[in-house]
């Protein structure tokens, strides 16, 4: 039945949900698309991929930063952890309905670019940091300590050791992140 539908969404104008075709083309896809009087589907799209880029790019760095963060202990570094994972903990509704409470108490406009934003970024960077640590885990020190002793800056290490080997985990990050 959806391959059926999907089929017959490619019929004319004058086309209905029935066979024969009247005519192929992309007639109710633009429809689709247009501004409707109940709402506009175009643009709520537009909004939609514009916050999963924005929450993928913020997760994917904040996730990357912390992870070599936590790579050193430092105080306070067990309380920050359990903070940034209890999100995990709480439903997702609560903190989305808590992030926007805390909007509109402090009179802030709540926005996908502003509030929502936020809300993505509790449920996301969990799971960014869940991965970034368990690689960052499992990496071998001795190849940046190679690269130390063969002259590389702090900078080099990373750009030319660390990232090429955590590109895999850093992709899985951001495609977590745009999907969630």
């Amino acid at each position: 039945p959806i391959l059926t539908i999907v089929v017959l969404a490619f019929g004319g104008p004058d086309s209905g949900l029935t066979f024969p075709m009247r005519g192929v083309s992309l007639h109710w896809f633009r429809q689709l698309l247009a501004t409707q009087a109940v709402g506009d589907l175009g643009a709520a799209l537009r909004r939609t991929a514009a916050l999963a880029a924005m929450v993928t790019a913020v997760t994917v760095c904040a996730s990357l930063a912390a992870g070599l963060a936590f790579r050193r202990p430092f105080r306070g570094s067990g309380a920050l952890f359990g903070l940034a994972l209890s999100s995990l903990i709480v439903p997702s509704i609560l903190v989305s309905l808590g992030v926007g409470l805390v909007f509109s108490q402090a009179g802030l406009d709540a926005a996908w670019w502003s509030s929502a934003f936020g809300a993505q970024l509790t449920w996301t960077l969990p799971f960014g940091l869940l991965i970034t640590f368990a690689v960052l885990n499992r990496f071998d020190r001795s190849w940046e300590e190679a690269a130390r002793d063969l002259g590389a800056t702090p900078w080099q290490v990373f750009r030319l050791v660390m990232l090429p080997i955590l590109l895999p985990s850093i992709t899985g990050i951001a495609l977590f992140g745009f999907t969630l």
